[in-house]
């Protein structure tokens, strides 16, 4: 029997994406919809997504699996009773008391109940549709929507990055970074930031890294007929397709070239500036030298960006750094208390940036949360209404929200940023998912 997931289409809802497990087995749904938002066009889009997925089947499987997808961009809903409901805004609230003799702030403030109590509304429907998944695959042995990379393929991808871990210690050409850094225009980085964007390599990196890693981009030109990596070679370079057509070429095991042409067509990469696609390959060579799985060739001239290893390795040891303080800060958090240093080190992974603007509410007392946040830079200002009202100021290092792990999931205080901010933030539930058990001796999360 096929699959069946009914879901009410709302406001927010912009893209839908129907696709089979090729698609979902290296990338996970916010990075398909993170590569479809990217277009215009959702052909387009779908092209992209098959071409990501593509890349990382030869990766790490040299075989793929059915990858078809279909992707539909909603414009808008009709104005419907269902749409209305949704639709409550601020010039609602400017005309309330008007047209129907009601207070706009007790409207306010009961707007804002309203949200709150959607909110909860939310996370009981994410908790019925997990049953729902539960009971699916017990009684069918149906597979749920995959909201993550499969476990299997994440320990794959995990060995890969260990085995690329054990052989750091072989001798790496050593790069001057500084010198080695070109500066490149905002459409080349937005090119670069593209391609990278749904990589499982440049995932936890940060904006600061991210910049180091532009900047230390080779720009290389090729002419049609070019090789660009061939087939068994050992690799030590990533590439992003800038514009170009680039055939992938095997040749089966056992079988030698005698035509020189490297095997049978399999694939056709395109990079176009004009329609923002930007395929990637060779991403392997990053984290440790293995023979090439394929041969790539030019078919037309073209331009590549292209990362050394040891450049990339240089990059992620000085994030390695950039993140020391706040395992330190981690370490002193109550709730983490009974990890050790490999729990705190998982911590400190799954966190990412966050930048925050003067004035801007990070989060308000009394809300639902989701998220912990500990300040790299900048300052905060704080304030707690009790029985008697608290005020205080928040600088770098120092930590909050991590009330969200105490079980009532709800923020105590509130904090706004006193200048532009930027903040390490621990999702909440993707810790929950992932280390609950191990924090389940002394916290409760």
């Amino acid at each position: 029997e096929p699959e069946m997931l009914s879901r009410e289409l709302k406001p927010e809802d912009k893209i839908l994406v129907c696709a089979s497990d090729g698609v979902f087995e290296f990338l996970t749904n916010q990075s398909v919809i993170d590569i479809c938002a990217k277009f215009n066009d959702p052909l387009e889009a779908c092209r992209a997504v098959v071409a990501e997925a593509y890349e990382l089947w030869l990766q790490y499987e040299l075989r793929t699996d059915d990858i078809t997808i279909i992707v539909m961009f909603i414009d808008e809903l009709r104005n419907d009773p269902a749409s209305r409901r949704h639709s409550l805004g601020g010039s609602s609230l400017q005309s309330s008391k008007q047209d129907f003799g009601v207070d706009p702030q007790k409207l306010q403030e009961d707007l804002e109940k309203q949200l709150a109590d959607e909110d909860d509304e939310d996370e009981e429907e994410e908790s019925d549709e997990d049953a729902f998944e539960d009971q699916v695959i017990s009684s069918g042995g149906l597979k749920p929507v995959r909201k993550n990379v499969s476990k299997e393929k994440s320990k794959e991808i995990a060995k890969l990055k260990a085995q690329g871990a054990a052989r750091a210690q072989e001798p790496e050409l050593e790069f001057d970074l500084k010198k080695l850094a070109s500066p490149k225009t905002e459409a080349e980085k937005k090119s670069i930031e593209e391609a990278i964007k749904a990589s499982v390599m440049f995932r936890n990196i940060t904006q600061e890294q991210r910049e180091m890693i532009y900047s230390c981009m080779e720009s290389v030109d090729v002419k049609s007929g070019d090789w660009v990596i061939k087939q068994g070679t050992h690799g030590d370079k990533f590439y992003i397709i800038d514009e170009g057509k680039f055939e992938v070429r095997i040749l089966p095991d056992g079988m030698e070239d005698e035509s020189g042409e490297g095997g049978n067509i399999i694939h056709l990469y395109e990079g176009s500036r004009s329609l923002r696609i930007h395929p990637s390959f060779g991403e392997l060579a990053l984290m440790y030298s293995a023979p090439r799985s394929a041969s790539i060739i030019a078919k037309s001239d073209g331009h590549l960006w292209a990362l050394h290893r040891a450049v990339f390795r240089q990059v992620l040891v000085e994030a390695h750094d950039d993140r020391k303080d706040l395992k330190k800060v981690l370490g002193e958090i109550p709730y983490f208390q009974y990890l050790d240093s490999d729990g705190i080190n998982k911590l400190s992974a799954m966190m990412s940036e966050v930048t925050f603007g003067r004035g801007e509410n990070i989060i308000e007392q009394g809300r639902p949360g989701k998220y912990m946040f500990v300040i790299k830079k900048g300052s905060c200002y704080t304030m707690q209404i009790g029985g008697s009202t608290k005020r205080g100021t928040l600088k770098s290092k120092s930590f909050f929200g991590d009330e969200v792990f105490s079980g009532k999931g709800v923020y105590g205080k509130t904090v706004v940023s006193l200048q532009t901010t930027t903040c390490w933030q621990l999702d909440q539930k993707a810790v929950q998912q992932t280390m609950g058990p191990l924090l389940a001796e002394g916290t409760k999360v």
